[in-house]
Protein backbone atom coordinates (compact mmCIF):
# COMPACT_ATOMS: atom_id res chain seq x y z
CA UNK A 1 0.00 0.00 0.00
CA UNK A 2 1.24 3.48 -0.90
CA UNK A 3 0.88 6.43 1.44
CA UNK A 4 0.36 9.83 -0.13
CA UNK A 5 0.78 13.00 1.92
CA UNK A 6 -1.01 16.23 0.96
CA UNK A 7 -1.53 19.56 2.65
CA UNK A 8 -4.49 19.84 5.04
CA UNK A 9 -6.08 22.66 3.01
CA UNK A 10 -5.93 20.60 -0.20
CA UNK A 11 -7.41 17.59 1.58
CA UNK A 12 -10.23 19.65 3.08
CA UNK A 13 -11.01 21.20 -0.29
CA UNK A 14 -11.05 17.78 -1.96
CA UNK A 15 -13.28 16.34 0.76
CA UNK A 16 -15.70 19.28 0.45
CA UNK A 17 -16.00 18.75 -3.33
CA UNK A 18 -16.60 15.03 -2.81
CA UNK A 19 -19.31 15.77 -0.28
CA UNK A 20 -20.96 18.14 -2.78
CA UNK A 21 -20.90 15.44 -5.45
CA UNK A 22 -22.32 12.85 -3.06
CA UNK A 23 -25.12 15.18 -1.98
CA UNK A 24 -26.04 15.80 -5.63
CA UNK A 25 -26.04 12.10 -6.42
CA UNK A 26 -28.05 11.28 -3.30
CA UNK A 27 -30.65 13.91 -4.10
CA UNK A 28 -30.86 12.82 -7.73
CA UNK A 29 -30.07 16.35 -8.83
CA UNK A 30 -27.51 15.58 -11.51
CA UNK A 31 -28.71 18.43 -13.71
CA UNK A 32 -27.48 20.94 -11.13
CA UNK A 33 -24.21 18.99 -10.99
CA UNK A 34 -23.92 19.29 -14.78
CA UNK A 35 -24.47 23.03 -14.46
CA UNK A 36 -21.76 23.20 -11.79
CA UNK A 37 -19.32 21.36 -14.06
CA UNK A 38 -20.13 23.67 -16.99
CA UNK A 39 -19.32 26.68 -14.80
CA UNK A 40 -15.99 25.16 -13.77
CA UNK A 41 -14.85 23.45 -17.01
CA UNK A 42 -15.27 24.00 -20.75
CA UNK A 43 -14.79 21.46 -23.52
CA UNK A 44 -11.92 22.21 -25.91
CA UNK A 45 -13.96 22.43 -29.10
CA UNK A 46 -16.40 24.85 -27.45
CA UNK A 47 -13.52 26.95 -26.09
CA UNK A 48 -11.78 27.11 -29.46
CA UNK A 49 -15.01 28.17 -31.16
CA UNK A 50 -15.77 30.87 -28.60
CA UNK A 51 -12.21 32.27 -28.76
CA UNK A 52 -12.07 31.97 -32.57
CA UNK A 53 -8.87 29.95 -32.39
CA UNK A 54 -8.00 26.52 -33.75
CA UNK A 55 -7.87 23.31 -31.76
CA UNK A 56 -4.18 23.21 -32.67
CA UNK A 57 -3.67 26.57 -30.92
CA UNK A 58 -5.20 25.10 -27.76
CA UNK A 59 -2.92 22.09 -28.10
CA UNK A 60 0.09 24.40 -28.37
CA UNK A 61 -0.96 26.17 -25.17
CA UNK A 62 -1.21 22.78 -23.46
CA UNK A 63 2.17 21.60 -24.77
CA UNK A 64 3.90 24.80 -23.62
CA UNK A 65 2.39 24.42 -20.15
CA UNK A 66 0.45 27.67 -20.37
CA UNK A 67 -2.95 26.04 -20.00
CA UNK A 68 -3.68 23.03 -17.85
CA UNK A 69 -6.31 20.55 -18.92
CA UNK A 70 -8.07 17.30 -18.14
CA UNK A 71 -9.17 14.61 -20.51
CA UNK A 72 -12.20 12.40 -20.35
CA UNK A 73 -12.10 9.83 -23.10
CA UNK A 74 -11.12 11.72 -26.22
CA UNK A 75 -12.43 15.09 -25.03
CA UNK A 76 -10.18 17.74 -23.52
CA UNK A 77 -11.54 20.09 -20.86
CA UNK A 78 -10.12 23.38 -19.58
CA UNK A 79 -10.79 25.27 -16.35
CA UNK A 80 -12.89 28.34 -17.13
CA UNK A 81 -11.23 30.40 -14.38
CA UNK A 82 -7.76 29.64 -15.75
CA UNK A 83 -8.77 30.54 -19.30
CA UNK A 84 -10.24 33.81 -18.01
CA UNK A 85 -7.01 34.56 -16.14
CA UNK A 86 -4.93 34.02 -19.30
CA UNK A 87 -7.31 36.25 -21.26
CA UNK A 88 -7.01 38.98 -18.61
CA UNK A 89 -3.22 38.74 -18.71
CA UNK A 90 -3.22 38.90 -22.50
CA UNK A 91 -1.64 35.45 -22.85
CA UNK A 92 -4.45 34.31 -25.16
CA UNK A 93 -5.44 36.59 -27.99
CA UNK A 94 -9.01 36.52 -29.27
CA UNK A 95 -9.24 36.99 -32.98
CA UNK A 96 -12.44 38.35 -34.41
CA UNK A 97 -13.80 36.94 -37.61
CA UNK A 98 -15.38 39.56 -39.81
Amino acid sequence: MDIVAIERASFDSFRKKLEQILSLVDSGSLSSFDTYIEKEWIEGRTLATSLHISLRSLQTLRERGKLSFSTVGKKVYYKVAEVQKLLDLGRIKITTKE
